[in-house]
């Protein structure tokens, strides 16, 4: 059987942020989580200079376009009554408000939620709730750079909202005494439901939710902490990640295949993500996993996932890299979302930054976070690898090695991550059919199963999967491999350069 290709899905030009927030499509999607209903796509984001405060929703039919829609909350107007005391009627967040509250004297700089009654949220995810509402759980924090922070829950018949707040799940402090309370991402799995949050500090936790109101189980407040009537860690939960760290995500996966000893089987598994390291210069994706919600989320190399400063433990799956003479690179993508849609398309959702606006001297900035997706799978050993492309509607399915050959005629850009913080620039490499390596790796390689791949180079194994994929700076259909090494746990991905 033929393999199928993604069509040319004419993505979107990217553009730099204009005036008119309504025709920003994929650009200032800052930290996306995507929702699925009634056969669209919605994704809310963080808060962005120029549009209005309350969550920004983007919509698409494809995964592949999207359009701004609106705001979560409905915030115009609202300044005034919460500088009052009386927001109720402008999502009920008063609580919210009042926790973060902070004035341009205790700071000096970054106030994110201001005494004149105003404030930016961040780091969504909305869910379709076991009550039949839609669930958005919130963050808010008093000032960039700081602790001071809370996540609530609120709720909408709509998955365009209006959200009304019903409670506070977590509260943190200035200080950087507790974990920072921001970054909610809500998952369920074997009847139980959690939420793993976090930013930096103190690092991610992990606390469980009551699944039929998506409210803390246990009903603590923060009240009960300050009291002493809970311990530290009844009330901020469980730590799974440490250090330099944020964005986490946990997703549940039954069943994922494992090759060991020769024979294939099935396993469980927790899969925890998150973003490593400065946001605005040296972000990248990281992965764990754990046979239990609560931990211990491991790498290749059975390490916990500690962040020091920006390089860290944890399988690095993308960083900052350029494709060959590609006019736009990924810089600093991160803050994702995982996503498994209703027909089984597995993705994950990050924004990226690119420097071709400062390179071609448009800007000088390259704070504009595009959202993107890209679709993901494992490998023979049952780890999380990634797609370095844009997804494009690509179908996962089998690849022989003659079909490879025939098709990429051996020829690939590569893409080899390290613990390094520069930006990767893709080196030309040959897959020869006597299955040894060329160019700017030696080794060898080879294809077994359905789609799987191992290669062995520079002291190291990659084993990953083959998926046909649109490689958009060349503007075709190809092939693309991603891998992860057993050893560095580093991810290495390949784009055939032959065109089809």
């Amino acid at each position: 059987m033929a393999l199928r290709y993604p069509k040319n899905p004419h993505f979107n030009k990217l553009q730099m942020r204009s005036p008119d927030y309504m025709t920003w499509q994929e650009g200032c999607a800052h930290d996306p989580s995507l929702l699925e209903w009634e056969g669209r796509y919605y994704a809310f984001s963080t808060d962005t200079f120029g549009a209005p405060s309350g969550y920004q929703i983007r919509v698409s039919d494809d995964l592949l376009h999207w359009e701004y829609y609106g705001s979560a909350f409905r915030m115009e107007g609202a300044a005034p009554a919460y500088k009052k005391g009386e927001g109720k009627a402008f999502g009920n967040l008063q609580a919210a408000y009042d926790w973060c509250v902070t004035s341009m004297k205790e700071v000096g700089y970054g106030v994110c939620t201001r005494t004149d009654g105003s404030m930016s949220f961040w780091a969504p995810h909305c869910v379709r709730g076991n009550d039949g509402m839609f669930w958005l759980f919130f963050s808010l924090t008093g000032y960039f750079g700081g602790s001071k922070s809370c996540i609530g829950i609120a709720k909408s018949a709509s998955p365009t909202g209006p959200f009304e707040c019903k409670g506070l799940l977590l509260q943190s402090p200035a200080g950087w005494r507790t974990p920072n309370a921001i970054d909610p991402q809500y998952f369920e799995a074997e009847g139980r439901s959690f939420l793993v949050y976090g930013s930096y500090g103190l690092g991610i936790h992990l606390i469980e939710l009551d699944p039929a109101t998506g409210m803390r189980k246990d009903g603590l407040t923060y009240s009960d902490f300050a009291l002493k009537k809970a311990t530290f860690e009844e009330y901020y939960g469980t730590r799974l990640a440490s250090g330099s760290v944020e964005g986490g995500v946990i997703h549940y996966h039954k069943d994922v295949p494992v090759l060991e000893n020769g024979k294939w089987g099935k396993k469980n598994y927790y899969f925890l993500m998150c973003s490593y390291g400065s946001l605005s210069s040296v972000y990248n994706m990281r992965c764990g996993r754990s046979e239990r919600p609560e931990g211990p989320y491991l790498d290749v190399n059975g390490n916990p996932l500690v962040c020091s400063t920006d390089i860290g433990t944890g399988n690095k799956l993308l960083g900052s890299f350029r494709f060959e003479d590609a006019p736009v690179d990924f810089f600093c993508p991160g803050h994702n979302d995982m996503f498994e849609t209703s027909h089984g398309v597995r993705l994950i959702a990050y924004h990226c930054r690119t420097n071709y606006f400062i390179e071609k001297a448009l800007s000088r900035s390259n704070n504009f976070h595009y959202l993107y997706l890209g679709q993901y799978d494992f490998n023979s050993d049952g780890w999380i690898v990634m797609n370095a492309n844009r997804y494009a509607g690509e179908e996962i399915q089998e690849v022989t090695a003659e079909e490879l050959l025939n098709i990429s005629a051996g020829k690939f850009e590569c893409v080899l991550f390290t613990q390094g913080t520069s930006t990767v620039e893709a080196k030309r490499i040959v897959l020869h059919a006597d299955g040894t390596l060329g160019g700017a790796l030696h080794g060898n390689w080879r294809v077994y199963g359905s789609h799987y791949i191992s290669i062995e180079t520079g002291g190291d194994e990659y084993l990953g999967v083959i998926m046909p994929a649109w490689i958009d700076h060349q503007n075709v259909a190809g092939l693309a491999v991603t891998a992860l090494g057993k050893t560095s746990g580093m991810a290495l991905h390949l784009v055939s350069t032959n065109r089809i």
